[in-house]
């Protein structure tokens, strides 16, 4: 990988571009494996990967490349924050993949066997979403930090190890703050 004559200044969109061409398919391997299932449902892969890509172009005047392990962090922190966001559009849309699909393939259809566990009856679907919503309610009582480690670990099922890289803190921290959070989020919901 070429690096930039200058190591610490910023980089040009260029200079960007060239760094990331050769981390395309290593980053599509990164953001599969740390997408959790309700995500792949709604969004490919290769959809992800653009939309971290395009996210990380334009923010070219910000990166200071120093060296390539910085640039790897960078590169993996970006697209992290991507599939957070992702997750949380979701999330606030309150639908599920499979119940979508399953209206999409035919309003009038009578619901099999397959299909029972999809369709809701009203009663179900509004305590579904009161859920959610409650749910969401609690979530937002967090500090940006919990919120943050709660829907890496618990929503996109990051290991605590990376988690602690990517917020530059202690494993035993983000464990410490993981388990407070949960505990928050318990007493928010009763």
């Amino acid at each position: 990988m070429s690096q930039p004559d200058h190591p610490g200044r910023i980089l040009e969109r260029a200079e960007l571009e060239a760094l990331l061409a050769p981390r395309v398919a290593p980053l599509r391997d990164w953001v599969r494996r740390r997408s959790g299932r309700a995500l792949l449902a709604r969004e490919p892969v290769s959809d992800l990967v653009q939309s971290a890509l395009t996210d990380m172009l334009e923010r070219a005047g910000e990166l200071r490349f120093t060296d390539e392990s910085a640039f790897r962090r960078w590169v993996n922190q970006v697209a992290l924050h991507k599939l957070v966001s992702k997750v949380r559009f979701h999330a606030a849309r309150k639908r599920e993949a499979a119940r979508v699909k399953h209206l999409a393939s035919g309003v009038f259809d009578l619901p099999d066997r397959d299909r029972s566990s999809i369709a809701q009856s009203p009663s179900q679907h509004a305590a579904r979403a009161e859920d959610l919503e409650r749910l969401s309610h609690a979530l937002d009582q967090l500090d940006e930090d919990a919120r943050e480690i709660v829907c890496l670990r618990r929503l996109l099922d990051v290991p605590t190890a990376e988690i602690a890289t990517l917020l530059a803190m202690p494993e035993s921290t983000v464990r410490w703050r993981l388990a407070r959070a949960m505990a928050q989020l318990a007493a928010h919901l009763r």
